[in-house]
């Protein structure tokens, strides 16, 4: 699961994941950007105006998790 599933941020902040599983996770925008988070490795993604978004984990659908970019 991605935790916390629902997050805000700024725009030009940077979202941190960190992957503490043994299995890779790709948090996907459908129709928009992808991260890829190795196993036991973090990955960033810095929110723009437009990163209102809900994201899932490509590899495992059932993770969600949704980036509210305040205004």
């Amino acid at each position: 699961m991605f935790q916390s599933a629902e997050i805000e941020a700024r725009a030009g902040e940077v979202i941190q994941w960190t992957n503490n599983d043994p299995f890779a996770h790709i948090a996907t925008v459908k129709g928009g950007w992808e991260v890829a988070i190795p196993p036991g490795k973090k990955a960033t993604h810095v929110a723009t105006a437009d990163d209102s978004v809900y994201y899932y984990c490509r590899f495992h659908p059932g993770m969600k998790g949704r980036i509210k970019v305040a205004e």
